[in-house]
């Protein structure tokens, strides 16, 4: 990949303004990076919609109704589990929703985006998201060599991405019980699910989960499992 290797010290904001950088030679003029519904608290830190002049929106800025109409379609992306291009859904989509699918292709239009490449990505301990790439021209399917750069680009850059999460820190010790719920975590098992496994009281899972986040200095589960790898604490399985 060569140009696109980062410094452990840039941060999810460079990375994500790297990879539109990376695209631009195929078309792309603009990008879409989404969470899926379970790891919403890591949206916060992304702007939502990068164009290639350097624009940028949060999906906050977007009408409630079209931002909750964006979040089921990506989240429908990533369960079907293939990259698609949106003007070959867009019929389906318009079945659904169509007065605002007319209103956001609308706006798109506006902002010069025709098509996208909508494409599934899929991290460690599940952290799944779509990133998509808009062109200002219909995107054509027989074009086969370009759209799986832009498969490659967004499965690269989206790992990067997780374990940049949070801030790599080598004095982090926990103590061997923190380190158990910790993996526990990491393989996505609830608080409940972890005081059983462990025999102890669900309370005792509570407090070890509070000691974690501040030795790791994060505030969510996820941040914590992805910390965890980076730290090598737990591992992937």
């Amino acid at each position: 990949m060569g140009n696109d290797q980062h410094p452990a010290n840039e941060g999810p904001i460079h990375l994500t303004r790297s990879l539109l950088k990376a695209v631009r030679e195929l078309g792309v003029v603009s990008m879409t990076y989404h969470f899926a519904k379970s790891h919403q608290s890591l949206k916060p830190v992304l702007p939502y919609l990068h164009f290639e002049t350097g624009k940028t929106f949060s999906r906050y800025e977007l009408p409630d109704e079209h931002s909750e109409v964006l979040r089921r379609c990506h989240d429908y992306i990533i369960d079907l589990g293939k990259p698609v291009i949106l003007s070959q859904v867009l019929p389906l989509f318009r079945s659904v929703e169509p007065r605002l699918t007319e209103e956001i292709m609308t706006a798109a239009n506006e902002m010069g985006v025709f098509d996208q490449y909508m494409i599934p990505v899929y991290g460690p301990f599940m952290v799944n998201g779509v990133i998509a790439f808009g062109k200002g021209s219909t995107i054509d399917p027989s074009e086969k060599a370009m759209l799986k750069k832009m498969e490659s680009l967004a499965a690269f850059h989206h790992n990067r991405m997780v374990v940049h999460f949070g801030e790599k820190r080598s004095d982090i010790e926990l103590s061997p019980r923190e380190n158990e719920v910790l993996t526990w975590i990491a393989r996505g098992k609830s608080s409940t699910d972890i005081a059983t496994i462990l025999g102890v009281s669900l309370s005792s899972v509570d407090t070890y989960t509070r000691r974690i986040f501040e030795k790791m200095g994060v505030h969510d589960r996820v941040s914590a499992a992805v910390n965890g790898v980076v730290e090598g604490l737990v591992k992937p399985t």
